[in-house]
């Protein structure tokens, strides 16, 4: 069951199981009224969050409770007791537990930041700026599958972190697979990702290709490696990639951004671009509908797809029409 999950995740888990135990000891509950915890106790202890948590972090809770239970071979007495009462949690969520929506990636930002960058084949850090930046955004990438957090290659661990090998040929269309050894969801099998040429500077296949030529990668070298002034290899991290990006897009009055504002832009661009909700789930890895929340441009959204309806039912019409006026007779 752990092997299913991160690292993060299970420390998280952990600490919630461990604060349902803090809190059976303040309510004076004994180990048996814990092992298993009885309906009515997960209902106490999930009712404690009204009106202090969001009905979603409540319900993270009650999962890592259940998890614990489980895995020591004990029944899970939840029910439709304790449903209600996360629903009920849920309906008291104070407003400050809700945060902001992420303001999406645009394709325009790429823009500006490739503009600031020194794409001349002079800063390999820059070159790697660029591929990481198309990379996130076109292919939906989690910032942690790709940037790590040392610098150092020799910390690099690419059971975890793509190399350049795992960058694979491009095919005859011009597309490249890039093999993921681990990711959020698939922590053992990784998964793969497509990138395909984009229409203007910002092509991922174009800043990739050029990124590994002027960085002098090779095939073990960590994906996001680069060649420092000294033409030491290091490895572009995380922090300094979403730093060096928000640096440059506040002085164009852009919100700040965070490694996530990359995928849920790269959704929102490939929505806006006309392609179907199916075919950007399986693009995008997602696992379930839940991507659906992340359309974050609705005006550009409808006006594009509500023109493209009426533009077709116009075009059938005619079609029709066109059929009636020049109806042949039988043979």
């Amino acid at each position: 069951m752990d092997a299913a999950v991160s690292e993060k995740t299970l420390r998280r888990k952990s600490l919630y199981a461990a604060e349902f135990l803090v809190w059976a000891g303040e309510q004076g509950l004994q180990e048996i009224d814990v092992l298993p915890p009885s309906e009515a106790t997960l209902c106490n202890f999930a009712a404690s969050f009204a009106g202090k948590l969001a009905g979603g972090t409540a319900k993270a809770k009650l999962s890592a409770v259940k998890s614990w239970v489980q895995k020591r071979g004990l029944a899970w007495n939840g029910r439709d007791n304790l449903h209600n009462t996360l629903n009920g949690v849920e309906r008291r969520a104070p407003s400050s537990s809700f945060r902001e929506q992420r303001p999406p990636m645009k394709k325009e930002h790429l823009s500006i930041l490739f503009d600031k960058l020194n794409l001349t084949g002079t800063s390999g850090i820059d070159h790697a700026m660029a591929a990481a930046s198309t990379g996130c955004f076109y292919s939906q990438l989690r910032g942690g599958e790709i940037l790590p957090f040392s610098s150092d290659p020799n910390e690099y661990n690419p059971n975890s972190l793509p190399t350049v090998k795992d960058l694979g040929p491009a095919n005859e269309n011009g597309d490249r697979k890039l093999r993921l050894p681990k990711t959020k969801v698939e922590q053992t099998r990784g998964e793969e990702v497509i990138y395909s040429p984009q229409p203007g500077c910002t092509s991922p296949t174009r800043a990739w290709r050029d990124h590994i030529r002027v960085n002098q990668l090779g095939p073990n070298d960590p994906l996001l490696g680069y060649r420092n002034n000294s033409g030491e290899l290091k490895v572009l991290t995380k922090s300094v990639f979403l730093n060096r990006c928000n640096q440059i897009w506040s002085e164009h009055g852009i919100p700040r951004m965070t490694g996530h504002c990359f995928r849920i832009g790269g959704t929102t661009h490939y929505f806006i671009q006309g392609i179907a909700p199916d075919v950007m789930k399986m693009l995008g890895r997602w696992k379930s509908d839940a991507f659906l929340k992340y359309w974050r441009d609705l005006e550009s959204l409808a006006s594009i797809h509500l023109h493209r309806h009426h533009a077709q039912q116009s075009y059938s019409n005619r079609l029709q029409k066109s059929g009636t006026r020049h109806r042949y007779p039988p043979h």
